[in-house]
């Protein structure tokens, strides 16, 4: 499992007074840095071989200015070329605060098309299969 932390910035929040709704996503993106490392580790976007095919977030908790995160981020599950990341926020009192699920797959912006992952890459990916204790499930 992959950790992140994040500080909620003042332009995060929306006229509620609370993180809007798409923020929770880029908090995730962030928390997927390290995967990107992991199939480009310069992070070079000329280079870039990897594509968000869906995602996906279920907001738990209101989040406020100023307040400490962590992103957790797990590999649930790989297939040749995709694989699904699971993720998990938590505010500093240990409330989780929303549940994400991102399917990635390696792309060839070249052909435009699915590029399977080498060996190398599915043994790093599994380094990452555990999920933070207590974390919890998708809603249905």
């Amino acid at each position: 499992m992959l950790t992140h932390q994040v500080t909620v910035r003042f332009n995060d929040c929306d006229g509620l007074g609370h993180v809007n709704n798409a923020v929770y996503l880029t908090y995730f993106e962030e928390g997927r840095k390290d995967l990107f490392r992991i199939f480009n580790p310069s992070l070079d976007v000329q280079n870039w071989n990897l594509i968000l095919a869906s995602t996906r977030c279920d907001f738990l908790k209101q989040v406020m200015y100023a307040e400490s995160l962590t992103v957790y981020t797990w590999i649930s599950r790989l297939g040749s070329s995709s694989f699904e990341v699971e993720q998990a926020m938590r505010d500093e009192a240990g409330n989780w605060v929303a549940r994400g699920r991102a399917t990635m797959l390696g792309f060839d912006f070249g052909t435009q098309k699915a590029a399977p992952m080498t060996e190398e890459i599915r043994a790093e990916l599994m380094k990452h299969g555990e999920a933070p204790e207590g974390a919890p499930e998708l809603r249905a």
